[in-house]
């Protein structure tokens, strides 16, 4: 969908940089026996999981942008839950009620620290 053959090469190398970190921190949790004080450190691992998860939706919020400024759709804002409202008629989405919560989630841990559980993250991923 997107035209321009430099900038899709570029979000393919995000988003592959966003499964990529995934992966890793996917492996380093059941790989690490990390304890503090006899405690594993589930707010950390916690915070781990969040980064691709936000990674994730940064590329998300290009992607937007470029297919707004390919004429895709019309908006005016860069911001991701704009771009989502004007995007989602003009847009073929698979299943946009999934991505919209998902950026509020996103939102919530940006915005307000309130971080997922790891499970929840995955659970994100899966649907």
């Amino acid at each position: 969908m997107i035209k321009d053959t430099g900038t899709l090469s570029e979000i393919r190398q995000d988003w592959n940089g966003v499964e990529t970190l995934r992966n890793k921190l996917h492996v380093s949790a059941f790989a690490s026996v990390g304890m503090i004080s006899g405690q594993f450190p589930f707010t950390l691992s916690n915070a781990a999981h969040n980064l691709p998860f936000i990674h994730a939706f940064s590329v998300l919020n290009e992607v937007l942008i470029v297919l707004e400024k390919e004429g895709h759709f019309k908006c005016k804002s860069i911001f991701l839950g704009k771009l989502l409202e004007k995007s989602e008629k003009a847009l073929p989405w698979q299943d946009f009620s999934t991505i919209k919560t998902g950026a509020g989630r996103r939102n919530d841990v940006a915005h307000r620290a309130d971080l997922l559980e790891r499970g929840d993250v995955g659970n994100m991923w899966m649907q």
